[in-house]
């Protein structure tokens, strides 16, 4: 359930609508039912339909790959073809095969580039085309990771993607925000997605969970609505005035390093 500040189901994003990449499992499905929560019409890319919103009028699903440009088009197109003017862009869909450099393939490497980087480049062009055609205004938000500043051993094509995600989303903040629009960046650091997702819920063994929540100083695994409440809160009015910002959603964790507790 996803609150406004007065603690009941809102309405602050009704009469609009948003798209989010890979929205259909994980960290984009909460961010999707947030926007519903508050009344905004949700289109989503992904590989996937999801039945969490099976018979939802106000979700509309297009199942394609975001690192393909007409994909992304007919994503457009279907969703303001339904709903008319599209005003939030929301970034979520990853790839990430992990494997350590001496082994990754060069065909792994360059599909994570392609869905992480180049895939958010292709919505965030088209968003931006798209608004201006319109005299501007609109927000944007990307997910990245805490990896992109703190990476960890076999996640170089993960969090060197995630990394140009943040510096591509700094220089649209100054493209953009002439034009009103505003682009900000979601960091987080471990989200425990299990009950969210049907797309590899338990990639992380029980023993790599117990770590990662060791390492996070509050002591406990994020939660996906953990993230859609931020992204949340840089679509929301009261968020004009940020731009070019990251904010990480991380437990305390990119704070510095921190030691297994006694």
């Amino acid at each position: 359930m996803f609150l406004s500040p007065g603690g009941q189901v809102g309405d602050r994003f009704a009469g609009k609508t948003a798209l989010v990449t890979g929205g259909s499992n994980g960290i984009g499905r909460a961010i999707t039912q947030a926007l519903v929560a508050e009344g905004a019409h949700v289109g989503i890319l992904d590989l996937q339909a999801s039945s969490t919103f099976a018979g939802n009028d106000d979700v509309l699903t297009v199942v394609g790959d975001v690192a393909d440009p007409a994909v992304v088009q007919q994503a457009f197109d279907a969703v303001t073809a339904r709903w008319g003017d599209l005003e939030l862009l929301v970034n979520d869909a990853a790839a990430y095969p992990n494997a350590p450099v001496v082994d990754m393939s060069i065909e792994d490497w360059r599909r994570v580039f392609e869905v992480n980087a180049s895939g958010t480049f292709l919505c965030c062009q088209t968003f931006a085309h798209r608004r201006l055609a319109r005299g501007g205004g609109g927000k944007i938000v990307n997910i990245t990771t805490g990896s992109a500043r703190s990476p960890r051993p076999a996640g170089s094509a993960y969090a060197a993607s995630k990394s140009a995600i943040e510096t591509l989303s700094e220089t649209l903040a100054m493209e953009l925000g002439p034009h009103g629009i505003n682009v900000n960046v979601v960091a987080p650091g471990y989200i425990d997605v299990r009950g969210w997702t049907e797309a590899y819920p338990d990639r992380a063994s029980d023993d790599l969970r117990a770590r990662l929540v060791s390492s996070i100083p509050l002591g406990v695994a994020g939660r996906p609505t953990d993230v859609a409440n931020a992204v949340l809160f840089l679509l929301f009015e009261e968020a004009g005035h940020i731009s070019g910002a990251v904010l990480a959603v991380d437990g305390g964790s990119g704070a510095g390093r921190f030691g297994l507790r006694p």
